[in-house]
């Protein structure tokens, strides 16, 4: 600052104004608190994100086993039929089997062809979906690793439903809930006074040194108490909206608590359900196949028609595919009762290629 005290004579002045807010009755630290939880709810946000993630990798994965599955029986039926096929066509040219039961065949391969056909272009849209799931601009196609589908004990559903309370997302909601309610206690905390330090101090000189002033310096101190009397309901309005957001906390984590509940408790019907249609689909096909073998046996002796062979065949393609995909079916509610139960759901490779 300067002043002018008279004409040619004037002085100059300097100095440092300090301000220290003492005591604010918790303002100031529920702010922290609150900010601390939502940097630990953005962590577990991570985690919840990386855990969907590696599910959607499984699931894609196991679809795309479930569908070279798939074609790996389709080719095998292609080529049983390829196989009857010759082999009646070898006897119509030879008068000793009718045009009909040619045609029969043909049918059946033509079908069989076209559910190769299908199964393929499936399995290249499944390896599509997994380089979608694995964020990559991969190849349109791979050499996936079988896994062993191997029937594990289930724990029971409510040991599962209680672990499901550790899953990352309901601990990112309650991390989000405890921020909430500590920017809520910090909010009504402005209605509480502060406690404030001043000090300053500084030197003054005049602006010209031939003038006979005298010079020093000057200090103050004190304190400062101050309270809010009427903030145009600032604060009130300020209250509200923390509670409606620490509001909107609950209501989301009771949300997620009862989604994951329920997830876990499909995935776990979806594996009781699927261990049971193995067991019926590994006997559908072994019957199946007996049913073939039986029926080309009594075609050769003359003993049963060509329909009955096609049927048979018919069946066992049907139970072999019922059976390829209540297996992986099985393995994909497995990795999603995991997820559901903890957001962990890792699979172990068989390490041996079938």
């Amino acid at each position: 600052g300067g002043a002018l005290l008279q004409q040619n004579q004037s002085i100059f002045a300097a100095g440092v104004i300090a301000n220290q807010r003492i005591y604010d009755f918790g303002v100031t630290s529920n702010l922290v608190e609150s900010s601390q939880l939502a940097e630990r709810a953005q962590g577990q946000d991570v985690n919840a994100r990386r855990a969907l993630v590696v599910l959607n990798v499984q699931r894609t994965y196991l679809n795309s086993l479930k569908r070279r599955k798939l074609v790996q029986i389709a080719e095998e039926t292609v080529r049983e039929r390829g196989l009857i096929a010759g082999q009646i066509e070898a006897l119509y040219r030879q008068q000793l089997k009718s045009k009909l039961d040619w045609n029969l065949v043909r049918v059946e391969l033509v079908n069989a062809e076209s559910f190769l056909i299908r199964s393929r272009n499936d399995l290249k849209s499944s390896y599509a979906d997994l380089n979608r799931a694995m964020g990559v601009a991969g190849q349109d196609d791979y050499v996936l690793e079988d896994l062993a589908i191997d029937v594990k004990p289930t724990r029971p559903l409510d040991t599962l439903i209680g672990e499901s309370l550790s899953h990352p997302e309901i601990q990112r909601l309650k991390e989000q809930t405890a921020s909430a309610e500590a920017k809520l206690r910090a909010t009504k905390q402005q209605y509480l006074p502060t406690i404030s330090a001043l000090a300053s101090g500084g030197t003054f000189e005049p602006f010209d040194a031939r003038q006979n002033q005298q010079t020093g310096g000057w200090w103050t101190a004190g304190a400062l108490v101050s309270m809010p009397l009427f903030t145009g309901f600032l604060i009130e309005n300020q209250v509200h909206e923390a509670r409606a957001q620490r509001n909107a906390s609950d209501a989301a984590t009771t949300n997620v608590e009862q989604a994951l509940t329920q997830q876990v408790t499909n995935a776990y019907l979806d594996t009781i359900t699927f261990v049971q249609q193995i067991k019926l689909a590994e006997e559908q096909v072994k019957t199946a196949q007996e049913s073939l073998q039986l029926a080309k046996q009594r075609y050769k002796l003359g003993l049963g028609t060509v329909v009955e062979v096609t049927q048979s065949e018919v069946a066992v393609t049907a139970a072999q595919t019922r059976l390829a995909e209540s297996q992986f079916d099985y393995k994909i509610a497995e990795v999603t009762l995991a997820y559901s139960a903890g957001g962990r759901g890792q699979l172990e490779a068989d390490a041996t290629m079938r």
